[in-house]
């Protein structure tokens, strides 16, 4: 049985005309890599503002992220 095709705001993935992974499928990020935004603001998805962040040094994507915000850690 073939389920019908939610489009537009139906669709769980919706993200105002952009699906969820649109920044990993134009990026060619892989699993286990992250899609860093140059400028900081989510909503500025160019090419030219992504920057796919890889694990190194046993460290995670998500620790080279936190790397690439000092200023997150920082206690107020």
């Amino acid at each position: 049985m073939k389920t019908k095709q939610r489009l537009g705001k139906e669709n769980g993935r919706w993200k105002g005309g952009k699906s969820s992974d649109y920044r990993r499928r134009i990026t060619s990020a892989k699993s286990g890599e992250l899609v860093h935004h140059k400028n900081k603001n989510k909503n500025d998805n160019k090419k030219s503002n992504l920057k796919v962040l890889k694990p190194k040094n046993g460290i995670t994507a998500i620790g080279v992220h936190n790397q690439e915000h000092p200023e997150k850690g920082k206690k107020r």
